[in-house]
């Protein structure tokens, strides 16, 4: 029974996975909140202070938007086999 189970679930752990890490990645209310030192600041924070009320420095905004989709580009890339690979057992009977 394992051997037929595992196999299965590798689609669901790979999804699960990239979920997880985006959400961390990306997470921006509990650094924020938490966080009192400016070094300590993660991505998303970083990324706040380019942005003001009145001014927006969007050459620096979009370079750092495009560095911080970087490394979650390559995660879902590396994962998407098994995410596809489970698409396609669940459409064949």
């Amino acid at each position: 029974m394992s051997r037929q189970l595992f196999p299965l679930l590798a689609p669901m752990n790979a999804t699960v996975g990239i979920l997880t890490f985006v959400w961390a990645w990306n997470d921006f209310l509990l650094p924020l909140v938490v966080l009192s030192s400016p070094s300590a600041r993660t991505l998303p924070l970083v990324q706040y202070v380019f942005q003001s009320r009145f001014n927006t420095d969007y050459t620096t905004a979009f370079a750092s938007y495009l560095m911080a989709l970087a490394p979650v580009l390559l995660v879902y890339l590396l994962a998407q086999r098994w995410v596809i690979s489970g698409v396609l057992r669940g459409a064949i009977k």
